[in-house]
């Protein structure tokens, strides 16, 4: 009778979390879950005993191995799930069924994240008390056994978040590939990348003044400050600074997830909230690379290499989240109304009046900062020349992938990111092939500087000129982009 009332009250809750957790929630697959994680733990404890020559402090070091396990193996394991069962949806056809049912999105894909892992969480839960055991025996603090777990809530839901937002993504275009490849690719960027991230981050900011020793491995970190406030030395200044960048991006995600789950023919994000996720991700960065931490121009020339990767490379993910497909400029261009209001804020609108306004606030931050690291004022030319080439090179680029999403072709922004590869990856590899390079030809930084590599060697007088050409050439292949992308929008205007 209790068991009848628990499941009627978790599928008045979500229906969604009950449905996945009656179909993976056998007898047969419980217990071999349970079964394993038991192996598992047995298998730690022996190659962690005082007598394995595989390590030196057994409790220590099993602390360690599972420390390191539960983000490696929920965020993985956790992501490939997840983005599978959304594949295998898709293909039976029952995930447009599913967003037709009375339940609202949230529940659905709520629903989906705590149902679809829940074998693994299982085998993780059963390892917690293994875990707290190794640690209270190596002598790990209670309150960094704690924030293991505390953090790792936040984290699984910014990379099921991501890795949900991916699968979508890849089930809406309808690509030539089984479920399994989409979800073996994001298992591996939540391996590669998000979890050594999580880690990293943790280790250097959230978990450093709880750290007696090398209770997660590697040396104590120095301290960080951002705005001159530092961040890593009181644990509960680390932990609100890191639960806070954390909740924002969940919450971010999470928006950005309800969108593509109830729009999935609409772009990714609104030009509303690109502005807002550029300005909040450079201040981020920023508070991290003030003048008075820029102590000598090698570092302050290595905060500014930085700076312009991270820019650069948010520039171009924004630029294909909030790029329009051919069918919703065919819907501005013959029902909108005209003017600059439907150009910066309609999400059905051109991309290129959308990436001005994101280069304008990318030069506000980061034009004062480069002068108040010393860059502005000792290589004032160099500087200018670089940011035109930057601002150049962002606005070809989104010339060009909004040409090819207008273009009557099946992925255009598989199309366009390649495209984008080969311009500003494969041909400069080229040039580094053949060596042509301005380190042994300066006239060469012409063409370095049409592909968007304008800074290099930028310090050197011989290839300023060269690099001006190549500003110049920037300018005359951009013209031909907007002409042609004018030619294509009369035609949708025409109907043809």
């Amino acid at each position: 009778m209790t068991n009848s009332v628990l499941i009627d009250r978790l599928g008045n809750w979500n229906p969604q979390l009950l449905r996945e957790l009656r179909g993976r929630l056998k007898p047969h697959t419980v217990i071999a879950t349970v079964s394993f994680s038991i192996v598992c733990q047995i298998i730690l404890l022996v190659i962690a005993s005082p007598n394995s020559r595989l390590f030196s402090d057994g409790w220590l070091d099993l602390w360690q191995i599972i420390t390191w396990m539960l983000p490696y193996v929920t965020f993985t394991l956790g992501s490939y799930s997840i983005v599978n069962d959304i594949g295998q949806e898709q293909k039976r056809g029952t995930l447009n069924f599913i967003r037709l049912s009375p339940c609202p999105a949230w529940q659905i894909l709520l629903g989906k994240m705590l149902g679809v892992p829940v074998l693994l969480y299982i085998f993780l839960g059963l390892m917690v008390p293994l875990h707290c055991l190794a640690g209270l025996q190596a002598g790990v603090s209670l309150p960094l056994i704690a924030s293991v777990y505390l953090m790792l809530a936040p984290g699984c839901a910014i990379c099921y978040s991501l890795m949900m937002l991916c699968g979508l993504a890849s089930e809406t275009e309808k690509r030539a590939h089984p479920p399994q490849a989409t979800a073996f690719g994001v298992g591996a960027i939540a391996c590669c990348a998000i979890s050594p991230f999580y880690m990293g981050w943790n280790t250097a900011i959230t978990w450093r003044p709880l750290l007696a020793n090398s209770e997660i491995f590697g040396d104590p970190h120095s301290v960080v400050s951002w705005f001159l406030i530092p961040i890593n030395n009181i644990g509960l200044v680390s932990h609100a600074f890191s639960l806070a960048v954390l909740g924002a991006t969940a919450f971010l995600l999470w928006q950005i997830l309800l969108r593509t789950f109830n729009k999935p023919r609409s772009t990714a994000i609104g030009k509303r909230q690109s502005y807002a996720i550029l300005a909040g991700i450079e201040v981020l960065a920023l508070g991290f690379f003030l003048p008075t931490s820029v102590v000598d121009e090698q570092n302050a020339t290595l905060a500014a290499i930085s700076m312009y990767v991270l820019t650069v490379m948010l520039l171009l993910v924004l630029m294909v989240a909030i790029c329009p497909q051919r069918q919703a400029l065919l819907e501005w261009v013959r029902y909108d109304s005209p003017g600059w209001q439907s150009l910066i804020w309609s999400d059905r609108s051109p991309l290129l009046v959308a990436v001005i306004i994101h280069l304008i606030v990318v030069s506000a931050l980061l034009v004062p900062w480069l002068f108040g690291i010393g860059i502005g004022t000792k290589k004032l030319v160099e500087t200018g020349l670089i940011v035109l080439c930057t601002t150049n090179t962002i606005l070809m680029y989104a010339t060009f992938v909004q040409q090819v999403c207008a273009t009557k072709i099946r992925n255009p922004i598989g199309w366009a990111i390649c495209g984008l590869g080969i311009w500003s990856f494969i041909a400069p590899l080229m040039l580094r092939f053949w060596k042509l390079i301005p380190d042994r030809n300066p006239a060469t930084a012409a063409l370095w500087t049409l592909f968007g590599y304008g800074f290099w060697q930028f310090d050197k007088p011989t290839t300023i000129p060269f690099v001006g050409l190549g500003i110049l050439a920037q300018w005359v292949f951009l013209a031909f982009l907007l002409w042609r992308f004018q030619k294509t929008m009369q035609k949708l205007k025409a109907g043809t």
